[in-house]
Order: C-alpha cells, then structure tokens, then sequence
C-alpha cells in the first residue's frame, strides 16, 4: 500500500522518543500500527487521515502538471495546491486531462487529488458568485445533449418518475404546487452528479425532498415573481375589455383603440414575464446546491441572469423551439426526453455562471 520512502517518512511523523520498530498490519475493519517490543497500539486510521495529505504533498511538493482545459487547449505548468484551487473554484473537475510535465501519459485530476487532499476545499463554501466569463449559450446546449446521450437511460427514468409524480399530485388541489419544486430540486441535483462526477441513481430525483422547505419556497417565490410581472398587461387588458366595444352599438364594431390595448397588454406580459423568468431562472438550481442562504441564492440569480440575459434569452428561444417540434412530432411521447435535456441545458448553463462547486454533491 505505502512505497519505501512513504513507510519511511510516516515513521519519522510517529516515532516515539526512544527507537521503536513497527510492525504495521491491517484488519478490514480496523487499522492499527502496533509496536512489537512494548505491544503500544497506534490508530492507523488516525495516522492516515491526518497524515495521508502531508504525504502526498510531500511527494509532489516539487511536480508540475499540465492540464487541458474545457477548450481543448493545454495549459500549465500548475503546482498541485493551484489544481486543488482549480478544483475546487469548478474551473476542472476530477474528469479533467491532466499529465506531469515531462510525461506522456494523460490522468483523470481526480487521480491525482483525492477526497483526502481536497476535503477542506470543499468545505469552503460561500454564496455563489457569477463568473466574469459570459455565458456560451452553444456551449451549454452541445453538452446538455452530449449528457443526455451519455446518460440516457437514468434521465429518461427520472424524468419519467417526475412527471408520475407530479402528474398524480395535480389531481389534488394544489397538490402539485407541494411537490414540484422538491422534484425539480431533486432532478438538477441528479445531473449536476452526473455532471461533477459521471454517476448518479435515478432514486437521486428525490434528493430534493431533503431539503424540501427550501424548495418549496423557491418554487412559490419565482411563480409570484413571473406572475407579479404579468400584472401590468393584464390590467391594460381589462381597460382594452372596456373600450373594444362601443358603447351603445347593438353591432359589434372594434375600436381600433381597443385593439391596440390589447396587442400592448398581451406583449407586456409577455415581455415582463420573460425578463422575470431569466432573472429567476437559476433560484431553484443555486438552492437545490445549496448555494449559501435563500436571500443569497435570489440575488445570485438575479445578477447572473442580469450579466447573461441576452445569452439566456436566446438559449430559452432556441429550447422552446426544438422542444415543441420533438413534442409535436412524436404526439407527446418526446416529453420524456426533453425534460431531461431541457434541465441537463439549465445546469450546463448554471455551472458557466456559478462555477464553484456544492459540498452536497460532494459528500452525498
């Protein structure tokens, strides 16, 4: 398990004042290092969960690494500490191509930093914050289909147990509005797993309903959001209801007036319900991954959709559009699929915006 020269360096960190010869043996269940002339036992379970970072360290203190980025591109030499930063901030994951400068052979990063030498990184978790880099509205499409593809069966099938789910607690009144935002909770946070780490169990749609309260909340605020921003068109409507007719004229005659109130309302709504949908787009994702308070996570939202509306608008136009088609053409059937691939293109998005990485996903 240990080279010479780690055997050797783990002695030095646990060597007692006088000279003692270990004999280290292992049980499944139980590590423990114990001396052979005083029978003196030492926790090695203890040794290697504090000892097994400065080790690795040790060894590679002084190696460089190369690493190809999300562009194809090579780029380095990195320091093993400016790879666990890296990994950390969600720039790479443990996925990501990287090699030893000198060296031909290509490694996953994950190979090289273990859970070990990234645990604390991970637990440094804050308030999401938009990255600098504007969204790549291309991008984020290509690789939501390229995971549903890769993971096609597990999608479909937690796409399905969505919609049963949800489409057996709309038969009860507001029975939906309970369920549906913990099921969307639990659904991102399935792909954001097989997005960080390449798996995840179709009983992940679930997940959400841990942290259901928060969920719930997110689901009603970013409705009354959208539905509070369609208001104003609404009551041009209701005026344009008013003065469409005539008065008096037992004929219907329109007002050209009217008219024109009613194409201005139906196109405010419209308009302010979409603006309010790309601001708000992200409230269930960053909540779902637990992205700080839920004041944090509304405000996160709010400025990423802000910095990205334009890229966010035409991602949505573009969703909309190939969505209908597949529906329309397969009478329905083709909702299993692109609700999966309709979220895997959300999250691709979200992991542009906010690329630091939750905990949850990372001690599951």
């Amino acid at each position: 398990m240990f080279s010479r020269e780690q055997i050797f360096y783990l002695n030095t960190l646990v060597k007692p004042p006088q000279p003692i010869k270990l004999v280290l043996f292992f049980k499944s269940y139980k590590g423990i290092a114990k001396s052979t002339d005083k029978h003196k036992k030492y926790n090695l379970s203890f040794i290697l969960k504090k000892k097994s970072v400065h080790i690795s360290n040790h060894m590679n203190e002084h190696k460089t690494y190369e690493m190809i980025g999300s562009d194809g591109e090579k780029y380095g030499p990195f320091s093993i500490q400016e790879l666990e930063e890296t990994l950390s901030q969600g720039r790479a994951d443990k996925q990501t191509q990287i090699r030893e400068t000198g060296s031909e052979e290509w490694l996953p990063l994950g190979k090289i930093i273990t859970s070990d030498n990234s645990e604390s990184a991970d637990q440094q978790f804050g308030p999401a914050i938009p990255s600098d880099q504007p969204l790549d509205m291309n991008k984020a499409l290509v690789d939501g289909w390229v995971l549903l593809k890769e993971h096609l069966g597990i999608l479909v099938g937690a796409g399905a147990i969505f919609f049963g789910i949800v489409f057996a607690a709309a038969m009860i009144p507001f029975g939906q509005l309970f369920v549906q935002g913990p099921m969307m909770g639990g659904l991102i946070i399935l792909i954001l797993k097989l997005s960080r780490h390449g798996q995840a169990e179709v009983g992940d749609v679930f997940l959400g309903f841990q942290n259901y309260l928060q969920l719930l909340l997110a689901t009603i605020v970013q409705g009354a959001i959208v539905f509070a921003s369609m208001i104003p068109g609404v009551i041009i409507m209701i005026i344009c209801g008013i003065v469409f007719f005539e008065s008096g004229n037992s004929e219907i005659d329109p007002n050209p007036l009217g008219i024109a109130l009613l194409i201005t309302g139906g196109l405010l709504s419209l308009t302010l319900s979409v603006i309010s949908l790309i601001l708000t787009f992200f409230l269930v994702h960053l909540v779902a991954d637990k992205r700080g308070e839920f004041g944090d996570a509304l405000s996160a939202t709010y400025k990423g959709g802000k910095m990205n509306f334009w890229s966010l608008f035409g991602m949505l136009i573009i969703i909309g559009i190939v969505s209908s088609l597949i529906i329309i053409l397969t009478c329905g059937i083709g909702l299993l699929f692109v609700l999966p691939w309709t979220t895997a293109v959300g999250v691709k998005a979200y992991e542009q915006i906010f690329p630091t990485r939750s905990t949850i996903l990372e001690n599951p």
